[in-house]
């Protein structure tokens, strides 16, 4: 006769003990204490005319104090060209993740270490969601034919998830918004000078 009473006993434990892992991986999180919510950082708006093809591209509103320019391989950078430490940056504009960074993280990281001198940021664009990546990707470099690749990169960050329905209309009325020409950088944007 084998007894069978041990091994019930033992499975019903473990039963329990799985339901009650369950029950807490889907319970609603613990109450958490409150944090303070960094306040915006202030952008002023470009106060010369944005740029037409043969002339030098205006420095716009985000951090406009600041050194930017390309890489020798024609990354986008700010900051000091010169500074010791470089932070490359890849990121897909469709990305929650890098939408976090660029609103919540990197502001403070510009103000404490680029502003300073000793990080430059370099951007590099890594596609990874799709046609709608690559629409954004060709925005932000024709709105650096105007000097505003870090406006348009923070207005498509902030609106990321506005971005996945009518992307090409709405990258365009943000890029207006911005004092970007609509003609101009919509010709661009059509003609896919940028496409990777």
């Amino acid at each position: 006769m084998v007894n069978t009473s041990g091994s019930y006993c033992s499975m019903v434990r473990r039963l329990i003990l799985s339901f009650i892992v369950l029950l807490t991986a889907c319970s609603a999180p613990a109450a958490m204490s409150p944090t303070a919510t960094p306040s915006p950082v202030p952008t002023r708006a470009p106060t010369s005319t944005p740029t037409t093809a043969d002339s030098t591209p205006v420095v716009a509103g985000y951090f406009p104090d600041l050194p930017r320019g390309r890489t020798p391989e024609g990354y986008h950078y700010l900051g000091r060209p010169d500074a010791p430490v470089t932070m490359v940056i890849y990121s897909d504009f469709l990305c929650t993740s890098c939408a976090i960074h660029t609103l919540d993280v990197e502001p403070r990281l510009i103000e404490a270490f680029v502003a300073t001198g000793q990080m430059r940021l370099v951007y590099r664009h890594l596609l990874q969601l799709g046609e709608r990546s690559q629409i954004l990707a060709e925005a932000s470099e024709c709105a650096s034919d105007f000097g505003y690749f870090w406006e348009l990169r923070r207005e498509i960050y902030a609106r990321y998830n506005q971005l996945y329905f009518n992307t090409r209309e709405t990258v365009i009325d943000l890029a207006a918004g911005l004092g970007i020409p609509r003609d101009a950088f919509t010709t661009c944007l059509d003609s896919h000078t940028y496409q990777a």
